[in-house]
């Protein structure tokens, strides 16, 4: 994809130029803090009647070694590719909007990344170029230091090399179901082996309850490992964890959540 400059060697400095003018005529009309469907719709709006073509909720599959890991949408695929456009409704524009963006601007190769926040008392709009399309990934590992109650060291840190190995080549903002299938990929390619859990059966007193749908690998027959991406996460998953090790009869378990700019891990045991 061709990058386009202008004497002021911004990329694509015309188009954003004529796509922050509709988003401040949106904030100026309608004011801050509606629910992000409706600044959606105005976007839509404006882009027809300024002649800019763009799809909305643009589809892109998320390849992980060579092998997809699933797919993901952007909010406004502009100008076939120039440009994304991630809008967001928020006291302010925050780092993780940012690492977000750049982890789409990392798989759908656009060229430039705006951040545009209707959620303040004025409108803040982010540059993010696309810098990083030519960056391969040095993934350097260095064992993480385990605390002495943890079981089966080995695998555990063959576990977590796979986790911070993911996190760092996708980068926060996927849906879980990416992470999960790009650890599965990844487990295979160290040769660790798993099963993926994706329904539990429930018995009260021998009587058959029912079954939930359930998202969990269990590696090696040692230990249960949850994945997900979860703005915030409560204690009530460390439980949730705890029930399922003790119907798996399994001591150990991993919750990873790959929604931050850092990758969030708790250790769970079976006592």
């Amino acid at each position: 994809m061709n990058k386009q400059h202008t004497h002021s060697n911004l990329i694509h400095e015309e188009l954003s130029y004529e796509v922050k003018k509709i988003l401040f005529d949106i904030y100026n009309q309608l004011g801050p803090q509606l629910p992000e469907k409706l600044y959606q719709r105005a976007v839509n709006r404006g882009l027809k009647e300024q002649g800019i073509t763009y799809e909305q909720e643009k589809k892109f599959e998320v390849i992980y070694r060579e092998k997809s890991a699933g797919t993901y949408y952007l909010d406004h695929w502009i100008e076939n590719g120039k440009l994304l456009l991630e809008l967001k409704v928020a006291p302010k524009i925050m780092p993780i909007h940012q690492a977000q963006t750049i982890s789409y601007l990392k798989v759908s190769d656009v060229d430039l990344g705006i951040i545009v926040n209707f959620g303040a008392t004025s409108l803040e709009t982010k540059r993010l170029p696309n810098f990083i399309r030519d960056k391969t990934v040095d993934f350097q590992w260095q064992p993480q230091p385990l605390t002495g109650d943890i079981l089966y060291p080995v695998l555990s840190q063959n576990i977590l090399k796979a986790l911070h190995r993911v996190h760092l080549t996708l980068g926060p903002g996927f849906i879980h179901r990416v992470y999960r299938q790009a650890i599965r990929i990844e487990l295979q390619q160290q040769d660790i082996g798993y099963e993926s859990i994706r329904r539990i059966q429930f018995y009260y007193k021998n009587y058959y309850l029912g079954e939930q749908k359930v998202q969990i690998l269990k590696v090696e027959n040692k230990i249960l490992l949850g994945v997900f991406a979860l703005e915030k996460v409560d204690e009530v998953m460390e439980v949730v964890m705890k029930a399922r090790l003790k119907r798996f009869e399994i001591k150990l378990g991993l919750l990873a959540n790959f929604y931050g700019r850092r990758l969030m891990l708790k250790w769970v045991l079976n006592t």
